[in-house]
């Protein structure tokens, strides 16, 4: 049996395709949570490694997408005797289309594609519906918001250990309580956060923008429903990213202008040492000549 290795996002939806592998894959490696910008050099090293028995190991990559010399050194690994998958959602894979190890659908989460790839193991199910309700912007079950901030909470591997041994959502009295003092700090904060807005019309798209380092699925929520806005663009100045929601709009369009990605409703892009940045006295400006 080949032992498989996880590589994935460290997000809500990365978080949850460890989940499934180690909750439902035999003789699974601990999985590797990979930031953005990260994953080509990891899947370089992670093919290293393992050059010598290429037969003997799978390697699985999920809400991540690699460039084409990625690509090229991949094909060398199969044509060797490896095993390997690919499983993304973001336009930015799109360049991987028509290879024979990569899976790109725009339509599900990384958890929902791994979820069907794993054999749809019915005990995960609700798990991956949830995380595929949050990540792809969805919410259409209170739940799945919860799920997400409870991952902020008890960090990567507690959540990882707590929902491979009890996948079943249903929050436990110690969760709900720490929760709920979350919900209500989450609740003050988005609060001010909505009185600082500021709200455009760009060519003739109503987009909410704020400056916030924290809770911005939630946030965008908040903006959206209450000035009506068709699309948020929230800044997080310390890390120096914007991060856009749309309903009227495709952000992933926009963020891949900048250099970032994601897909139709949630996407992203640093400004990091570029013109954008360079220019923080006229930032709202550019920024909002960059969105319109």
């Amino acid at each position: 049996m080949r032992r498989t290795q996880l590589l994935t996002h460290t997000d809500l939806d990365g978080v949850g395709c460890a989940v499934l592998v180690q909750g439902v894959v035999e003789n699974a490696a601990p999985p590797q949570l990979v930031d953005n910008g990260s994953i080509d050099e990891r899947v370089r090293i992670a093919i290293e490694e393992r050059r010598a028995e290429p037969g003997r190991h799978r390697i699985l990559i999920t809400d991540h997408g690699v460039n084409d010399g990625t690509a090229a050194l991949i094909e060398e690994w199969l044509a060797a005797g490896g095993e390997l998958q690919l499983l993304d959602h973001h336009r930015s894979s799109e360049h991987l289309i028509g290879r024979s190890w990569a899976t790109i659908d725009e339509v599900h989460s990384a958890t929902g594609l791994l979820w069907a790839y794993l054999g749809r193991p019915a005990r995960f199910g609700e798990f991956a519906a949830l995380v595929e309700d949050h990540d792809l912007w969805l919410h259409r079950d209170p739940r799945s918001p919860r799920l997400a901030l409870l991952l902020g909470l008890l960090g990567q591997q507690r959540f990882l250990t707590r929902f491979v041994a009890q996948p079943e959502v249903e929050f436990t009295e110690g969760e709900r309580l720490v929760l709920e003092v979350e919900e209500s700090r989450r609740e003050s904060y988005l609060a001010r956060k909505a009185e600082q807005a500021i709200l455009r019309d760009l060519r003739g798209v109503a987009w909410a923008i704020v400056y916030a380092d924290s809770y911005q699925s939630e946030l965008a929520e908040r903006l959206m429903s209450r000035f009506g806005a068709g699309a948020t663009a929230i800044v997080n100045p310390s890390r120096r990213t914007v991060s856009l929601r749309g309903r009227t709009v495709d952000v992933a369009a926009i963020a891949e202008r900048q250099g970032g990605g994601g897909h139709a409703r949630a996407a992203a892009f640093s400004f990091r040492d570029v013109p954008l940045e360079l220019s923080l006295e006229r930032f709202e400006e550019e920024l909002q000549n960059l969105l319109g």
